[in-house]
């Protein structure tokens, strides 16, 4: 059995996301989290190597941060794994102190 080990830690987590690429945008729900991607599930997925634009509500009341630019890595019926590619260094860094209020318990 190969066991792939990640570079950052995922968090199990329940987060409006908002995502599209040009003038199309839908909604879905970010099901882990981590500091270089995330999964999300939706009722309509991105299809892999699709690039696009989110907006994470991660605090409620504050605004989203903002991923300018991801690559879709995987896709199954309802959900799809991204990985971050271009992300402003303001919102690495609240992505970041989000990340350290999740706490020590990421998914193994």
């Amino acid at each position: 059995m190969i066991v792939v080990s990640r570079k950052c830690p995922r968090f199990a987590v329940q987060l409006e996301v908002r995502f599209g690429k040009e003038h199309t945008e839908t909604s879905g729900t970010i099901l882990n989290l981590s500091q270089d991607g995330c999964m999300i599930m939706t009722d309509q997925p991105a299809e892999p190597a699709q690039y696009l634009q989110l907006d994470m509500y991660l605090v409620d009341g504050h605004a989203p941060v903002r991923v300018s630019l991801a690559a879709v890595r995987w896709s199954s019926a309802t959900r799809f794994g991204l990985e971050y590619i271009k992300v402003g260094s303001e919102e690495q860094e609240r992505l970041k102190l989000f990340m350290v209020t999740l706490g020590e318990n990421p998914i193994r």
